[in-house]
Formats: structure tokens, C-alpha cells, sequence
């Protein structure tokens, strides 16, 4: 009995292993693109933010 059940397992594991995997690789690839797809002077603005005095100053939509 536990052969069988174990046999069972053994042929789901591959797709229950091979799917985080994948779903982890894909959403690591997405966010490598967007970050480099950003602009550099968007990443300049967000590194100076905390040392502004007062950011309604500098930024109009606020």
C-alpha cells in the first residue's frame, strides 16, 4: 500500500517541484527587466529623497 502511494507521489513531485521553480525564475526575470528598464534619473530622485528638507518642494504632484 504505502508503494503505491508512494509510486503516486513520486510522478507529482516533478510538476509540484518544477512549478515554483519556474514561477520564481519568471518573476525574477521580470523584475531584473523593469529595474533596468527604469530610468536613471528616476533612481537619482528616489536616492536623494530622504536628504530633501521638505519633498512638496520639489515635487509638483504633491
Amino acid at each position: 500500500m504505502y508503494k503505491k502511494i508512494l509510486s503516486q507521489i513520486g510522478e507529482q513531485i516533478d510538476w509540484m517541484a518544477l512549478t515554483p521553480l519556474l514561477l520564481f525564475f519568471i518573476v525574477f526575470a521580470v523584475v531584473v527587466v523593469v529595474v533596468f528598464a527604469e530610468r536613471k534619473g528616476h533612481f537619482d530622485y528616489m536616492a536623494n529623497l530622504p536628504l530633501e528638507d521638505d519633498p512638496s518642494q520639489t515635487n509638483p504632484n504633491l
